[in-house]
This record gives C-alpha cells, sequence and structure tokens, in this order.
C-alpha cells in the first residue's frame, strides 16, 4: 500500500485515471461490485500521501477522469445521430465535458487535503466529503447526478433496499466507506474497523432478505391493482429515423401496428415513450382522433409527444406526456420540468455568438410547472418521470400527496446499444425503493419494465428489440419508506458526525 501511495509522475495519474475505471465497473451493466475496494480504498491512499492539496485536487481529477470518460463515452454516440451537425463536438464532449465534470472529484479531494483529520476517522470523512461533493453535483448548475457509486448496490435486489432507507446518496457514503475501508489496513486498530464497516453491510443484507421476504408474505391476488391491464410498446425507432419528416408517420403507424396486435381488448392503457408521437398534439385535431381510434373504447393511450403554445416570438414547445381517450380528447397531460443541457436547451445562449448557435438552432424547450402528483382515468395517483427526470430522487416525490405509481417515459436511441441505456434503467429503478412505489417504464429502444416498489423487475423487453409488454400494475406499498419520511436527515447526520471528528483532530497536515 505504501508504494501504491508514494507513486510519482506520470504513473501517478495514470494509477489515479485506471482506478476511476475500477468505479465505472461497479455500476451497470457490469455490477463488479468488488472493485470499490481499489476505486476508493487507492484513492484514498494516493489522497493522503500527497504532498500538497494542489496534488491531491489532482489525484482526485485524474481519478474523476478515468470514471466519467469510461462511463459517460455514449455522449459521443449521441453526436453521431446527426454526424453532419454535431460530429465535430465529439473531442469536446469525450475529453472536455468529462474533464469538467471530474472537476467535483478533484475538489472534493482538495476539500479532504485541508481537513485535520486521518487515520481510520479520516476513511470516515472522506466518504462524508466525497457523499457532499456528489449531492453538489446532483444540484449546482441544473444537476447531473448521473452514475452517483451508490448505484452500484443495484447489484442484487437485495442490496438494493438499503435504498428505502437512506437513498441514493446514503447508499454512495456505504459505498465509498465499504471500498475505502481496506486502506484501514495500514492503521493501528484497522482490521477491527474493517470488520464492522463490512459487518454493518452484511447486517444490511440480511435486513433486505428479510424485507423483501415480507414482501413474498403478500397474497398473490393483492400485490397488484385491480382493474389496471397495461400495455407498453417499445417500436425500437432508431434516433435519426425518428426525426426524419419523410419516416416520422412510419414512426407513428409502427406505434400503432404494435398496439393492436393480439390481446388489446384485455387492456385499460397502452403506453407508448417518449416523443413516441413526434409531431404538436393539440385538442380536436385530426390527430388526436387517429391515435384515439387507434385503441377500443374506454381505454386510454399514454404517448410522449410535443404540446406548443403562441406564435412567433411568444411560441413556446414542451416535451410532453398525453392521455388520450378513445374518442380523441386529451384527458391528461405533463409537461417535463427537468430539462436536458445541450440537448433541450442550451445554458447560456444569451451570452454565445449566433454563429455557434447555427447546429442546435434557435429555440429551447421551455420547462413545465412545478411538480405534482396527477389523476388520470382509471390510473392511481401517479408522478410522471419524461427520460432525464428519473435520474433526481426530489424528482419522484411530493411531500403534500404520495403517488402510487411512477410512470417514467423515455427515449433512450441517443445512446445506441451502449452502457448508458442500463445505467439510466437502474437509476429510475432505485427510485422505486427508495419512495416504495412501482415503477413502470417505456422506451424508445429499451429498456422497458415494469418494477414492483421492492425494486424487482417483473417483466421487461430488453435492449434494441421491438415488441409490447402486457403487465398488470403493482401496487405501492402501505407505508412510506424511511427515506420518504425523513428525506435527506441521513445526509444531515453525516455531515454532523464528519465535522464532530475532524473538529477533534486539529490542524490541517497539508499546505
Amino acid at each position: 500500500m505504501t508504494a501504491l501511495a508514494e507513486t510519482r509522475g506520470w504513473k501517478r495519474n495514470a494509477l489515479a485515471f485506471a482506478l476511476g475505471i475500477c468505479a465505472t465497473l461497479t455500476l451497470a451493466p457490469f455490477f463488479y461490485f468488488p472493485l470499490l475496494i481499489p476505486a476508493f480504498a487507492g484513492l484514498y491512499l494516493l489522497v493522503q500521501a500527497s504532498p500538497s492539496r494542489r496534488r491531491a485536487f489532482w489525484d482526485g481529477w485524474w481519478w474523476g477522469w478515468g470514471f466519467y470518460i469510461t462511463g459517460l463515452y455514449w455522449f459521443c454516440i449521441a453526436l453521431l445521430t446527426d454526424p453532419d451537425k454535431f460530429a465535430w463536438l465529439i473531442p469536446f464532449a469525450l475529453f472536455g465535458l468529462t474533464g469538467v465534470i471530474a472537476l467535483y472529484s478533484g475538489v472534493a479531494c482538495w476539500i479532504f487535503a485541508r481537513l485535520p483529520v486521518r487515520g481510520l476517522s479520516g476513511i470516515f470523512v472522506f466518504a462524508v466529503v466525497w457523499t457532499v461533493i456528489e449531492y453538489a453535483r446532483g444540484h449546482l448548475f441544473t444537476g447531473f447526478p448521473w452514475n452517483l457509486p451508490g448505484y452500484s448496490f443495484g447489484f442484487s435486489d437485495t442490496s438494493l433496499q438499503l435504498a428505502s432507507l437512506v437513498n441514493v446518496y446514503g447508499l454512495t457514503f456505504f459505498a465509498v466507506l465499504l471500498g475505502g475501508s481496506l486502506a484501514g489496513l495500514k492503521e493501528r486498530r484497522g482490521w477491527l474497523f474493517i470488520a464492522a464497516v463490512w459487518a454493518l453491510f452484511v447486517a444490511g443484507m440480511g435486513w433486505g432478505a428479510w424485507r423483501l421476504h415480507e414482501a413474498d408474505r403478500v397474497p398473490e391476488a393483492e400485490r397488484t391493482v385491480p382493474g389496471v391491464a397495461l400495455r407498453l410498446v417499445q417500436a425500437d425507432i432508431s434516433q435519426p429515423h425518428k426525426w426524419d419528416p419523410k419516416l416520422q408517420m412510419h414512426g407513428l403507424r409502427e406505434h400503432i401496428r404494435l398496439t393492436q396486435s393480439a390481446g388489446l381488448d384485455n387492456v385499460t392503457h397502452v403506453v407508448w415513450p417518449e416523443t413516441a408521437t413526434p409531431y404538436i398534439l393539440s385538442v380536436r385535431e385530426p390527430l388526436t382522433h387517429i391515435l384515439g381510434n387507434s385503441i377500443p373504447p374506454g381505454e386510454i393511450l399514454i404517448t410522449g409527444a410535443l404540446r406548443a403554445e403562441g406564435t412567433s416570438e411568444n411560441w413556446q414547445v414542451w416535451n410532453s406526456l398525453v392521455a388520450l381517450s378513445h374518442e380523441g380528447g386529451i384527458v391528461g397531460s405533463y409537461d417535463k420540468i427537468k430539462l436536458v443541457p445541450f440537448g433541450e436547451f442550451l445554458p447560456f445562449r444569451n451570452l454565445l455568438p449566433k454563429a455557434w448557435l447555427t447546429p442546435v438552432g434557435d429555440k429551447d424547450f421551455s420547462s413545465g410547472r412545478q411538480g405534482q402528483v396527477l389523476e388520470w382515468p382509471g390510473l392511481p395517483p401517479l408522478i410522471p418521470l419524461i427520460c432525464y427526470e428519473a435520474i433526481f430522487p426530489e424528482m419522484a416525490t411530493d411531500p403534500s400527496h404520495r403517488a402510487q405509481l411512477l410512470l417514467n417515459v423515455t427515449n433512450d436511441a441517443w445512446f445506441g446499444l451502449s452502457s448508458g441505456p442500463h445505467q439510466h434503467f437502474e437509476m429510475a429503478r432505485m427510485r422505486a425503493v427508495e419512495q416504495g412505489i412501482p415503477l413502470v417504464r417505456v422506451a424508445n429502444t429499451g429498456i422497458t419494465a415494469v418494477v414492483d416498489p421492492f425494486g424487482r423487475v417483473l417483466a421487461s423487453l430488453p435492449l434494441g428489440t421491438q415488441g409490447v409488454l402486457d403487465a398488470r400494475l403493482p401496487r405501492a406499498e402501505n407505508r412510506y419508506t424511511t427515506y420518504t419520511g425523513y428525506s435527506n436527515i441521513f445526509l444531515l447526520i453525516l455531515v454532523i458526525t464528519g465535522t464532530i471528528l475532524t473538529i477533534r483532530q486539529g490542524k490541517p497536515y497539508k499546505n
């Protein structure tokens, strides 16, 4: 371990970069959970042995760059959907944007290097600092909480149950603490510390197994919502074809064809993915009647679509989810609130030269109103989540009214067959466990799935396939989860504990 920490020069940078790659491999679709140990124990030892705060920052930055460049490489696939316009941006996305996001890792290590804490307490405080910075990454500058280390707990349904107690940020703390604990081998009584940390993990796994066992004791007939039968449509339309004016109607017909396949009479609700209807939907127009007529009387079609209002300079457009009746009436709608930077809006648009705006167009999507639990015909109270919104824990809850369903529609065709759709699905799945609410997820190219309130996948369509998924709607848990009831109180406790440990140890030991 001493030799690891004393590595210098380019070898040190390469080592930190490799440790970041190890962290990527703990996440979907790989879930090599034991790699948390080299990822975070190695980084902790590097930072602890850094000769200065500046070196500690670069240790963290190189680690973060390895983590993000391998975890977010699918940025480049998205840019290749229209290579004539966007291929030139690939080096900026692959090397520049990931390098900017890696600043968070560098700042976490720089802050830790400024603190007077070391030894076994230092490992605990390091995990606290890392978690706080990850929380900042999820909220500052619109937030980007993609691939938090806590998602590594998705390696099993049993481990995933801990999210109902402390949510993904609490699991991020445990991921860093578990991995970093092995750095305690060189400390006095380090074995006791390591044994205590991993015993806590084993106890958590035992509790998770008990929780799933108790869930399985509920009679089968009481596990689903009566009177709701879903048909989820995955048409697998490639991104270039989706918005090609010559092929848009073909994609729409594919959705209708799949919807009307055998068994439709036994369905109450048909759900299509994000922007499955690649047109602007308005009340009382021919298109809404065409869509409504694709389902039998009494059924509801829920489709992703565009919604617009105003004219000329006041024109606004929203990425929306719309519920239609057989008669073509709009019986429910939701406008996406959390927009994707550079995808649905361009940050600092007003400050950029007009020449730079030509490839991205001159109009941003508008953001919807504050989220709310919605009541749509035939469904229990639900929270819609369009695409990117599912990665934000706070978007999946409404303190004033508890939902009984998370309805997530997305278009992951941007990411191709990369690890991106798998990562996106795992983040959405954790929202179900945190809230104790079932998740119905419909994706254009996959992964489409029905997930129970314990995060278990009851039925799914794999990535890159076309088909329909008929399923019953699982019931939500009868009571709030611990996380829902107490929100981020665990994070506050961690910060207070870390502060106390830091104050007790005196002055900073790095210049």
